[in-house]
């Protein structure tokens, strides 16, 4: 009995230990913005706010079974073709491009993000970023930035020294915390309705298509690793599931719709003019395939094909008339074109019956702008300067409508949020102290630029 009791105190002292040693969730979201600073600075972030408001269509599935939280759960992509995410402190979680193109359904993209958010829940980034603290490389945002993205265009070169060996090892999740993410997001994945088994799955095309490291980085980059005996863990929590709930019925979702995502993520991320060629040289085989149209029709309006472009997406819009999403896509495309009375028809239409999609209203928006009814375009920039307020474009254009009305302070402050996105801290300021000297003395914002300029290194 007295040994349990000496075990027990040992344990406690050394829980305890570990709990002080951590940093406070104000200093991981502090490490956190610095880190995301240096990722929009070095890598790029896909912006289509309807490739993230997808995410977090799937996060508030996830969410309920999650618990208290410390942070909010932020969401971006980065333009990369390996198979990866990784959570940074604070609450972000990131997903390369390659890994969206990849899954198979909505149910293995649940399973990364179940994973990430066990990570966070757990506070092993929190960890991580102690043992950085103790090795006094807590500073390093851009170093961490560059192991998190790996080399090549994205992460930019990294040489295999001491120190990037040393923040490699400091960042790696120890198996007793992978096993840990594992389970607590198969329990966040299960208690959503998602199929557990895409957990395994999808871990083993990460195993499968590992090789794609090489191109942009060294295998010591590998965010998380996959040894045996972690998929022979989850193997046995995907038998154990299926055995304790043999009737378990799964929550339905849009295959459709997440091929739609996934071919908007394809576009953004390669080169639109071999898109097109192939999916040319595919609809020779597969002629009636309305999503190679749509791919076709995507692909054609990056390339600024628009006729072509609108030709293919209308054919996909009649074979799917159910699925309004794409009637959204081919607002977008005539808005893109100039086709601005299309466009608007089409965006009025398509929101009496979708009154509340952000997208629909974003690109609604700025259509009445460049019709120059700035009357009708202001209410809706302001509706949703909550909802896309971390995505640049929306404070660059809200910032030249407001300089348009002739509202130079607000102006100068949306330009400055515009570049602070990007990673421009110079040209923020700039813009903050501009706005300082046009906004009335009772505006709210003065206050949220004093707050910027004063804690700015270079205020």
């Amino acid at each position: 009995m007295r040994r349990i009791v000496s075990l027990l105190l040992v344990l406690i002292l050394a829980w305890s230990g570990a709990a002080r040693a951590l940093i406070s969730p104000e200093e991981e979201a502090q490490i956190g913005r610095k880190v995301l600073a240096q990722i929009r600075k070095r890598a790029e972030i896909l912006e289509d706010p309807e490739v993230t408001a997808y995410l977090e269509s799937i996060a508030r599935r996830l969410i309920p079974g999650v618990g208290p939280r410390y942070f909010s759960f932020r969401f971006y992509v980065v333009k990369n073709p390996t198979l990866n995410a990784f959570a940074l402190p604070g609450g972000y979680i990131f997903f390369t491009s390659g890994l969206i193109e990849e899954v198979d359904r909505e149910d293995e993209l649940a399973a990364v993000m179940a994973h990430e958010m066990a990570h966070i829940q757990a506070r092993h980034v929190a960890r991580r970023m102690e043992v950085l603290k103790r090795l006094q490389l807590a500073t390093g945002a851009v170093t961490l930035a560059g192991l998190l993205l790996g080399g090549g265009k994205t992460g930019g070169a990294l040489a295999v020294t001491s120190t990037s060996l040393a923040l490699t090892r400091a960042l790696a999740y120890s198996r007793a915390e992978e096993e840990e993410a594992d389970r607590l997001g198969f329990e966040y994945l299960t208690r959503a309705g998602y199929d557990p088994g895409a957990f395994l799955s999808i871990l083993q095309k990460i195993v499968r298509h590992r090789w794609l490291l090489t191109e942009t980085g060294p295998n010591y980059l590998l965010t998380h690793p996959a040894p045996p005996e972690r998929i022979t863990y989850l193997e046995t929590l995907v038998k154990r599931y299926h055995r304790t709930h043999p009737s378990a019925s799964y929550r339905p979702t849009d295959p459709l719709y997440l091929r739609r995502i996934q071919v908007r993520v394809k576009v953004e991320t390669h080169d639109p003019g071999l898109l097109v060629m192939r999916y040319r040289e595919a609809l020779k085989y597969s002629p009636d395939d309305p999503m190679l149209h749509y791919g076709l029709g995507m692909a054609l309006a990056r390339a600024r094909f628009f006729r072509e472009a609108i030709k293919e997406l209308r054919q996909t819009v009649r074979q799917f008339p159910k699925q309004d999403y794409f009637r959204l896509d081919l607002a977008e495309v005539y808005f893109r074109a100039g086709y601005y009375p299309q466009a608007r028809e089409m965006l009025e239409d398509y929101l009496s019956r979708h009154p509340k999609d952000t997208w629909a209203l974003w690109i609604l928006a700025r259509t009445y702008q460049e019709e120059r009814l700035w009357a009708k375009a202001w209410p809706i920039f302001r509706d949703l300067a909550h909802k896309l307020d971390n995505f640049p474009d929306f404070h660059y254009y809200y910032g030249y409508l407001l300089s348009q009305m002739g509202h130079e302070g607000e102006a100068h402050y949306q330009f400055a949020r515009y570049f602070n996105l990007q990673g421009d801290t110079r040209v923020a300021l700039y813009h903050f102290r501009k706005a300082l000297k046009y906004l009335p003395s009772d505006s709210p914002l003065r206050q949220k630029i004093r707050e910027k300029l004063q804690t700015s290194p270079k205020s």
